[in-house]
Formats: C-alpha cells, structure tokens, sequence
C-alpha cells in the first residue's frame, strides 16, 4: 500500500512539472526589436561613420544553443551620390535579457 501511494505521488508530481513546462511561452525564433536595436546600436558606436550620408544595417538572426539570439548584421555606409564608402561584418551574442554577450565587427570590402 506504502508504494501505490508512493507510485501515486510521484506520478501526479510529474504531471504538474509537465503541465507547468507546457504552460511556459516559447522562445521566440526571431530575436525581439529591442535585442536588434541593441546591436545596432553597437555596431553603431564602433564603425567609422565620418563623412557618411545614409547607413545601411541587413539584420539576420537565429536562436542560440543558450538563452538568447546571434544577430549578423552587415552594415553599409553610403557617401555623396549613392557611393559605397565602408561596409562592416558584425556578429553579435545577446542574451534574452538583450543583454550583450559577446560582440564582433570588422571591416570588409574596401
């Protein structure tokens, strides 16, 4: 009888735990605007952005392995008559907290 109600409560317990992690939303696959804007916002304070008349920023994003999203970002910094000036390559860890974990960016092209 000691291990029916043993059995009993050991399986209600791992209904509740089941239910409760149904009931959690779900990790969003695209990072929210505010994690963008954030890494955005860091590709804009490190890039050489003298002399530019538009910028150009193409997000990308994906889930991380842990909390948050990877965002590659290639930004594009245009001049006078539509010239393209400097473009950067970025890469950026952030955390669902759109705290950022790690951060890269380097110039490509020109």
């Amino acid at each position: 009888m000691n291990n029916h109600k043993t059995a009993v409560s050991l399986t209600l317990i791992g209904l509740f735990a089941a239910n409760f992690a149904f009931a959690l939303p779900d990790f969003p696959k695209e990072a929210p605007q505010r994690s963008i804007d954030a890494c955005v916002a860091e590709v804009d304070s490190r890039a050489y952005l003298v002399g530019a008349k538009s910028v150009v920023h193409n997000v990308e994003t994906e889930e991380r392995r842990v909390s948050g999203h990877r965002i590659n970002i290639k930004t594009l910094v245009y001049g006078e008559g539509e010239t393209l000036i400097r473009e950067y390559a970025s890469n950026c860890a952030i955390s669902g907290q759109d705290e950022i974990q790690r951060f890269r960016i380097r110039q490509t092209g020109e």
